[in-house]
């Protein structure tokens, strides 16, 4: 095991069970002493522990709130209470509160080599399954990044699956050449080591620590996307990371940053982006904002930043997805729109691009002339009954979409207008509301209530509920109370 807090205020005993701990036969890289149980929640709090034993009567904050407290943790550690035998009659509490062994003072060293051994035996199962979970996640990424036949529900099922082992709120990824020596940096909960292809290799990391990973790389060429804000656009920001790691090779730069490089030059700014984005804008209704890209990439074909032959590939596939998206809406004008596919018929970029201009400006008509409102607030019912039925599940915006049989960017776009808010934040609305029912009319815990309204941890959950009514769970019950 990596690390053990040992919580006791009795520096004689204390020592003493450092003492047979350090000789129980059993690994620990690290031992951590506390002479009280607040110094302990502050360890608790800043950092991972794997096991801890504690006393019960101590000052200021006794050990019964401390396991309490501990529980609270995304990953609590395994406990066991020392204590004298007058104290026993409190070791159903401590059970309660998640301790597993209760030993009672004075301590024999081969109790403490037991406990040791049966807590290490927990923690080495529990790594060998988190480590090959992991590796499927990461096995899933690879094939996502990597591959581009894949459904939106599948990607978003894998996104969501591969989150929970790299659970950034922010996120960027770099880009170098694999066939540079690897970083000297191991993995850890700040970035993580993806194998690529092409002889290129990437790592994801938080954002908070982008700047940290891009210094201890400074010996490289190094492509870095922009910082990216939902998990869902984890493709795009490796498509962007390596299209950075190609322009460094290109122009011969230790360092290529996307969000640097839009201000620098604003020519490449389509270049960067993941060619489906501007699809993407349009399925998404965002018209002006995908306008804007294809004229940037004009600009750049025009002057001789781009081949047209990229030019032509690119337009090919922003309107054939944008057909398979809205087929029912295109039908009757199908031949309209593949003549756009057929870019030489015009006389010059500039006539091409009036037919596309007025062709992006009309979409909103079309799609709007074909989506009979009637039928579209019955979906929106639909989605929202299905939304309260099933908050406490595993529930994002692909599983709600597929249930009413609709386009995932159609019902991103129609779910706002009908309800005034995202989907992610309509239902935190849910979850939170059921949440405050459940704290004012109920004795359940917090990590309970966590789990009723659909947090899987409870530190997401509590930042959440926060967030939206500024208080923690446990002040709106106090302040209710």
């Amino acid at each position: 095991m990596r690390t053990l807090l040992l919580v006791e205020d009795e520096k004689l005993i204390r020592q003493g069970i450092k003492s047979m701990i350090e000789r129980s036969g059993v690994e620990v890289e690290e031992i951590i002493e506390c002479n009280n149980g607040e110094k302990a929640l502050e360890v608790l709090h800043s950092r991972q522990i794997d096991v801890m034993f504690t006393d019960i009567r101590m000052p200021k904050v006794d050990g019964i709130t401390l396991a309490a407290e501990a529980q609270k943790l995304k990953k609590p550690p395994l406990i066991a209470t020392i204590s004298g035998f007058d104290d026993f009659h409190y070791a159903v509490d401590m059970m309660k509160n998640g301790v597993r062994e209760y030993l009672l003072k004075p301590v024999e060293r081969d109790k403490i080599a037991e406990v040791l051994k049966r807590f290490d035996q927990i923690l080495t199962t529990a790594e060998n399954e988190y480590n090959s979970k992991r590796k499927v996640a990461f096995q899933q990424l690879q094939y996502m990044i990597f591959y581009d036949n894949i459904s939106e529900i599948e990607l978003s099922n894998i996104c969501c699956h591969v989150h929970e082992y790299i659970p950034f709120e922010h996120f960027a990824v770099i880009c170098f050449g694999s066939r540079e020596e690897e970083p000297e940096f191991t993995e850890n909960d700040k970035y993580y080591y993806i194998q690529g292809e092409d002889c290129l290799d990437f790592i994801i990391t938080d954002a908070l620590y982008k700047k940290e990973v891009m210094r201890k790389m400074s010996n490289y060429y190094i492509g870095v996307s922009g910082t990216y804000h939902n998990f869902l656009d984890v493709k795009q920001a490796f498509c962007e990371a390596a299209q950075m790691r190609r322009i460094s090779f290109e122009t011969c730069k230790k360092i290529v940053d996307a969000d640097r490089f839009r201000g620098i030059d604003k020519e490449y700014e389509y270049g960067v982006k993941f060619m489906m984005q501007t699809a993407n804008l349009i399925c998404s209704n965002k018209l002006e904002e995908a306008l804007e890209q294809l004229e940037s990439f004009v600009l750049g074909v025009k002057n001789g930043k781009y081949p047209i032959n990229e030019f032509q590939e690119q337009m090919e596939i922003i309107i054939t997805t944008t057909m398979k998206v809205y087929r029912n809406v295109l039908e009757n004008k199908e031949h309209e729109v593949r003549e756009l596919l057929d870019i030489f018929s015009f006389q010059t970029i500039d006539d091409y691009m009036e037919v596309v201009r007025q062709w992006i400006k009309r979409f909103d008509e079309l799609v709007s002339s074909d989506m009979d409102e009637h039928k579209t607030s019955i979906k929106m019912q639909k989605a929202i009954e299905y939304i309260k039925k099933n908050y406490a599940t595993d529930l994002n915006m692909a599983v709600v979409s597929n249930y009413i049989s609709m386009n995932y960017s159609l019902f991103s776009f129609t779910f706002k207008q009908y309800t005034g808010t995202n989907f992610v934040n309509y239902l935190k609305n849910i979850r939170v509301g059921e949440a405050k029912k459940l704290l004012t009319e109920t004795d359940m815990k917090v990590n309970e209530i966590s789990q009723a309204v659909g947090y899987e941890h409870e530190k997401h959950f509590m930042k959440t509920f926060k967030n939206i009514t500024g208080l923690t769970p446990s002040q709106y019950r106090n302040n209710l109370g």
